[in-house]
């Protein structure tokens, strides 16, 4: 009988037709290939205080508050200090887990909702739109956002400020409050310290094409002088500024529609602005990360990176993306690297989100360039460095240290292929056994999905409990073949399937 070696390429891909995704891994949760096989992501824990107690959830009402963003940094003294931004809130965590509500004195949300919000009622449009007596939205306009927040470091000092609303604030780390930075510009969009230890602000006092800096190594003077090196410009384009972000030693200032590159150049210019893209912009400000190598991000559609030069990142999932994800939630999307296993994660909201939060992943694997996809309700992530492992948290509010060794993740963990075929699909086929590669008995499941034809019914087979070889009786002219993992520890390798050709007849 033929051996049929499944030797699937790693990631899923999920763009095209079920036909075009034959001997493919098409879909997954909670799984990524690396090293060769495919295996659980790893588990989470509930974060813990010094006594091992777990940390209480930040927000007191998941149904009114989510935290989404997060930010970590050490002090002089070595200690770690972790904030989290939600939309009512900052909070910030030491080192020995305690949480302290750090949100500054006066502050008001633009939207203290935590979805995004458009303007609707009697009076709020142009005379004449939309259905006499009828309340409507205001049609084209852009919903308001949840509060989000920016983060930088002037030396051990905090910097924050919330998106477009009130000014830049600095965080005391002995008294743990907040005051307004001196003379620093209001409204801002985005903050990020460059290495010439200059504050970039971009979005500043309202105005959406505006970039400015302090003067080197002094964060209260902004104002431009021919004897300091602040600087105050207004770049060409349409649409307004959403990020600024350091990668290799520049600045990546992404707008709506466009992305540019400042370098530092010096005196008297500072520094040189140049367009390095356009029709690239993000989805959100938040829907970007960097890593020591590139900077990415999901925008309109496709995603995009830069890593010297801005160009477009396919994607084996965008198909999915934009059929799953909820378009009019975008404004929540998260992203984060996840540097131990060359990974970078978005969080999104999918259309079928129980929780009304964010729920779902796409995750891409920038050294073996694979995507992967799958369930997870978390609505914000770090990149371990400052903390010891990544930390996320759930639309609970709870913290927790992700990456555990030997926990499985909390959810179904599988990996399920497209169709395989034998001889084009012209006669049925008989899967007698499979032939695994494990690294240890006992930690994997088989299920096979038959079909006659494509679009006719399914024939669940299974599923067959770990064996060398595993015992079937699927029948079909195509067959998928669906792995799921039940411990911690467990991999996958190259599969083989035992199948004998039976004829054009239909099932028995």
């Amino acid at each position: 009988m033929p051996i049929i070696p499944l030797k699937f390429p790693a990631g899923m891909l999920k763009n095209g037709t079920p036909y075009t995704r034959k001997f493919r891994w098409t879909d997954g949760n909670l799984v990524r290939w690396h090293d060769g096989s495919t295996r659980p992501i790893g588990g989470w824990q509930r974060r813990t205080d010094s006594s091992t107690v777990n940390i209480p959830a930040l927000t007191a009402d998941p149904a009114l508050e989510a935290v989404r963003d997060i930010y970590a940094w050490r002090d002089l003294g070595q200690s770690q200090n972790v904030v989290f931004g939600s939309n009512l809130a900052l909070y910030h965590m030491d080192q020995v887990g305690v949480i302290t509500d750090i949100t500054y004195a006066g502050y008001a949300a633009l939207n203290a909702t935590k979805d995004p919000s458009v303007v609707s009622g009697y009076g709020q449009n142009p005379y004449g739109f939309g259905d006499y007596g009828v309340p409507n939205n205001l049609a084209g306009a852009a919903a308001t956002p949840p509060d989000r927040w920016y983060f930088g470091n002037f030396g051990e000092i905090l910097l924050a400020g919330v998106r477009n609303n009130g000014g830049v604030y600095s965080l005391d780390l002995v008294s743990l409050t907040m005051t307004l930075l001196p003379n620093a510009p209001t409204t801002v969009q985005d903050l990020t310290v460059t290495d010439q230890r200059q504050v970039m602000v971009i979005g500043g006092d309202g105005e959406p094409r505006r970039v400015q800096t302090s003067e080197i190594e002094d964060s209260t003077n902004w104002l431009p002088r021919v004897n300091n090196q602040a600087i105050d410009r207004t770049l060409t384009g349409t649409g307004k500024l959403l990020r600024c972000i350091n990668v290799l030693r520049q600045v990546l200032i992404l707008g709506e529609n466009d992305a540019h590159v400042a370098r530092y150049v010096g005196p008297p210019y500072v520094y040189s602005v140049d367009l390095a893209g356009e029709n690239c912009g993000p989805l959100a400000a938040e829907a970007v990360t960097s890593t020591d190598r590139f900077a990415v991000w999901w925008g309109e559609r496709s995603f995009w990176l830069f890593d010297g030069t801005v160009q477009q990142l396919p994607c084996a999932v965008i198909d999915f993306l934009y059929d799953d994800m909820d378009l009019a939630q975008k404004s929540k999307i998260s992203a984060f690297a996840n540097t131990d296993f060359s990974e970078v994660w978005w969080l999104y909201q999918s259309l079928g989100s129980t929780t009304t939060e964010l729920d779902s992943y796409v995750c891409w694997d920038y050294v073996e360039n694979h995507w992967t996809t799958g369930r997870l309700d978390r609505t914000a992530g770090l990149n371990k460095g400052v903390t010891l492992d990544p930390i996320m948290v759930s639309s609970a509010g709870e913290i927790y240290t992700h990456e555990a060794d030997g926990v499985l993740p909390d959810g179904t963990v599988f990996v399920e292929s497209g169709a395989i075929e034998l001889a084009g699909g012209e006669s049925n086929v008989a899967v007698r056994y499979i032939y695994p590669d494990n690294e240890a008995p006992s930690d994997v499941t088989f299920t096979l999905i038959a079909r006659q034809f494509p679009n006719a019914t399914e024939y669940t087979y299974g599923p067959y409990p770990y064996n060398n070889p595993v015992p079937t009786r699927a029948l079909g002219r195509s067959v998928k073949v669906r792995v799921d993992f039940v411990t911690p520890d467990s991999e996958l390798g190259e599969l083989r399937l035992d199948v004998s050709p039976l004829g054009g007849t239909g099932r028995r």
